[in-house]
């Protein structure tokens, strides 16, 4: 890459940052905000843009620091409650049950005492142990004092002050800050590049075409930024098809391939349909409300031919020439005309089948749709889903047919046992 090629192309604040960066090679970009007078977020950005035309190199420095919290700060002056506590237990053992009013933080006071092996409580009286009784100052208080007076970088303590710091977070009392330092070096090629920059002193580069530049003429005598079309871009994410629709994509051509047509129907339906022409009693608990959406505008609609009215109502009262005796009730014609949300896939297989003559069959049905049931909704269960529905009607068809049908369903959706 030729350095005269890549400075017109550098943008203003590339140029700002190479420039500020010259004589010194490497400096925060902290350092440089104050240099070229733009904020600490232009100028990362412009190094970012810097480092992949090569002209800089960019790298971070973590640090953490450990600080006091309020409650830490209040124990720094008073104390730590199991230190209190066990100042008190040196002029000998003491009763808990009088320690209660006077001693307002016993309870953290107890859990830490008895952690550290200072005290021993025996019938309600608390004591020091030997330990207790011969104790200075402990890892942790002298890592609360030196927070006292300033916060502390990670670097400045050793292992166990650093396991004392970490305890004392997990109680409350310390807190750490990361903070991330963002360094920034200049390259050899960017010291290639410098000249070029400097060839040309005072020159207004222009790096967007406004309209207040056209109709003012400022761009006339200024330079254009280059644009490099081979710098590298964030990769585009291009939309595609919701994995639902694939799999109902995919079970729609897996029943073609199987011979079926498809059938279509309303998402509003007829009980008539949804219920009683699959012989469904109207008293039955999944007609209620609990179980079905039922329409309330409009709240009925028009029954179907007459005939095939009059065979699915004889059929429910007495059996009609099943040989069945029906469910033994009186049909009403009312319950049959209200309007619901289907409830699965079915009702539009009985609408299909009532549509046939002699001369259609043997045929072959199916239907992938959206379908409703009034459930209770949670990270499980929705009030929709789909489902899928098949049915082969004709002379001589087994029950060995459905078998067969299903095992070739469930293979081809993956199924194998």
């Amino acid at each position: 890459m030729n350095p005269e090629d890549v400075a017109p192309r550098l943008h203003e604040n590339e140029r700002k940052v190479l420039l500020a960066l010259e004589g010194r090679d490497t400096a925060t970009t902290k350092e440089l905000s104050s240099a070229t007078g733009l904020g600490q977020d232009a100028v990362e950005k412009a190094c970012a843009w810097a480092e992949t035309k090569g002209v800089v190199s960019f790298r971070e420095e973590v640090s953490c620091s450990f600080d006091l919290t309020d409650e830490g700060r209040t124990y720094a002056e008073d104390g730590l409650p199991e230190r209190r506590l066990r100042d008190m237990l040196v002029q000998g053992p003491m009763e808990i049950s009088n320690l209660k009013e006077s001693f307002p933080l016993l309870n953290i006071a107890l859990v830490w005492i008895r952690r550290n092996d200072w005290a021993t409580i025996r019938d309600g009286t608390i004591e020091l142990t030997q330990k207790g009784l011969d104790l200075g100052e402990t890892l942790v208080e002298r890592v609360i004092s030196n927070l006292s007076q300033s916060p502390l970088d990670d670097s400045q303590l050793d292992e166990t002050c650093r396991n004392a710091a970490s305890l004392l977070m997990r109680r409350g009392l310390v807190e750490k800050t990361d903070a991330v330092e963002r360094w920034v070096e200049l390259t050899e090629f960017g010291r290639d590049v410098i000249p070029f920059l400097e060839a040309v002193p005072g020159r207004r580069v222009i790096t967007q075409l406004t309209p207040e530049l056209l109709q003012n003429g400022g761009w006339k005598g200024a330079t254009f930024q280059r644009y490099d079309v081979n710098l590298p871009v964030p990769s585009v994410k291009p939309g595609k098809r919701h994995f639902l629709s694939q799999v109902i994509e995919y079970i729609r051509r897996f029943w073609v391939e199987l011979g079926f047509k498809e059938m279509k129907g309303e998402h509003v339906e007829l009980s008539f349909w949804n219920f009683d022409a699959l012989f469904q009693p109207q008293d039955h608990p999944a007609r209620d409300l609990a179980d079905t959406f039922y329409m309330k505008t409009p709240y009925k609609g028009r029954l179907p031919d007459p005939e095939i009215v009059r065979r699915v109502k004889e059929t429910h009262e007495n059996g009609w020439t099943t040989g069945s005796t029906g469910w033994e009730y009186k049909w009403d014609p009312e319950v049959a005309a209200r309007n619901c949300l289907r409830t699965h896939g079915t009702s539009m297989s009985v609408h299909q089948i009532s549509k046939l003559t002699p001369d259609d069959l043997p045929a072959k049905f199916f239907s992938v749709g959206r379908v409703f049931r009034n459930e209770t909704i949670d990270w499980n269960h929705l009030a929709e889903f789909y489902h899928t529905d098949g049915i082969v009607i004709g002379e001589g068809v087994t029950f060995r047919d459905m078998q067969g049908y299903l095992k070739a369903y469930l293979e081809g959706l993956g199924a194998k046992r």
